[in-house]
């Protein structure tokens, strides 16, 4: 019976330090397998089960247990052992999946979208017209961007200069001068 907790303390170990590793760089490689069980209008009804995080900790804690009341106290029945390692795994497993559920609905959101560069004022960093790509710096989500920026105005941007953007196409970000600003409608 040891072999097992040994195994389940290695699996649940492995998946706990990927999840710790990958959230250093910021990818979760649980959030497309994470899947709360939410009805419409009762998405208060969440189910620990359908988590891979219930299971991840639920596995590491029920094998860590099961090593640890094995070695400790070797006087205790298998089944005793089995019990309260499952009981410790249901319950770590359910704990930390709900402190990390909230956690998660606390995140800020700082994916930055397309369209939410479209009215935004930049900054040229690399001057550029009609007839040459340049480059803008832009503060989104208090995150610096720095993109590169075409016109159709007939006019050429020096650096710091304030532009404002207009649309994205193909990877292409459209800017005007600033001042075009007051002479868009309302």
């Amino acid at each position: 019976m040891l072999s097992i907790y040994y195994f389940c303390l290695i699996l649940g170990g492995i998946f706990i330090a990927l999840s710790a590793l990958a959230g250093v760089d910021g990818i979760e490689f649980d959030h497309h397998f994470d899947c709360d069980l939410e009805i419409n209008e009762f998405r208060r009804f969440w189910l620990p089960f359908f988590n891979l995080k219930f299971w991840t900790f639920g596995i590491g804690f029920f094998g860590l247990t099961g090593v640890l009341l094995s070695s400790i106290q070797p006087a205790l029945l298998p089944n005793t052992i089995t019990i309260i390692s499952a009981i410790a795994g249901l319950f770590c497993g359910t704990v930390i999946s709900l402190i990390m559920r909230s956690l998660s609905y606390r995140q800020v959101n700082s994916l930055v979208r397309s369209h939410d560069l479209v009215g935004i004022i930049g900054i040229v960093e690399i001057p550029f017209d009609q007839n040459s790509k340049g480059k803008v710096k832009l503060t989104v989500k208090n995150s610096d961007l720095y993109l590169i920026a075409y016109t159709q105005e007939n006019r050429e941007f020096q650096k710091d200069e304030k532009v404002l953007v207009v649309g994205i196409d193909n990877n292409k970000l459209w800017v005007v001068s600033s001042d075009q600003m007051a002479q868009l409608p309302e």
